[in-house]
């Protein structure tokens, strides 16, 4: 069995702290639109935002609103706006130990990539925001993609850029993928990946991770060095 080459991690609530980011930013979207919601239907539209954290955010936005374009690609705008604020009011941080965990995996000679259900709008500002632009390899955003999570295209694209960058060849049972989320795992599990890690410090439980193809779950994503 070949030893693990490259480690595609997700972000919030993965290796940055969402701290209710994702939900804050959705509620300042759908608010800022001239749709009156009462409680219980925004607080129906929330548990969904829960529930397919992890997705690609264009396609929730679709979803709740019914497949209308229009409204969901202005909403998603104002979510995309909404997020860079909070981002910009210093609300987003790493989780202890990540970016000493970047360096480990690096140091091993292991690939790091980040993949995300935010579009490259919000990504880029992340990587910024938590100086990591030095310390990754590849990043890929749902909006360059086909499809987002939980369809494989955003791991099928990590491993594609290395391949054409370093020229060599990287098989599936060489890569562990690490996330907070279902979608996470079962885009593990679809793209044929060695590891499909879970880590409880985001929004789905051990036997919601676990129920989606999880190998192992653990506490953080820094314990993944237990593992390899």
């Amino acid at each position: 069995m070949e030893q693990v080459a490259l480690v595609v991690f997700d972000v919030a609530g993965t290796t940055a702290k969402d701290e209710g980011l994702v939900v804050e930013a959705f509620e300042r979207a759908i608010k800022s639109r001239d749709e009156a919601y009462s409680e219980a239907e925004l607080g129906e539209k929330v548990e969904y935002v829960r529930a397919t954290m992890g997705q690609r955010k264009i396609d929730v936005f679709m979803h709740l609103f019914h497949g209308n374009a229009g409204k969901a690609a202005q909403a998603h705008d104002d979510f995309v706006s909404a997020y860079i604020e909070l981002i910009g009011e210093g609300r987003l941080e790493e989780f202890s130990g990540i970016s000493q965990l970047f360096a480990s995996l690096s140091s091993d000679g292991i690939l790091v990539a980040i993949t995300t259900g935010f579009p490259r709008e919000i990504l880029d500002p992340i990587i910024d925001a938590l100086q990591w632009r030095d310390k990754i390899d590849i990043s890929v955003a749902a909006s360059e993609v086909a499809e987002g999570r939980p369809a494989p295209d955003m791991i099928k694209r990590c491993i594609e850029i290395t391949e054409k960058s370093l020229n060599i060849v990287i098989r599936a049972d060489q890569v562990c993928v690490v996330g907070d989320t279902e979608s996470d795992m079962r885009s593990a599990v679809a793209a044929g990946a060695r590891h499909a890690i879970g880590v409880t410090t985001g929004e789905h439980t051990r036997e919601q991770l676990e129920r989606a193809g999880a190998t192992q779950v653990l506490s953080s994503a820094t314990s993944i060095r237990t593992i390899f």
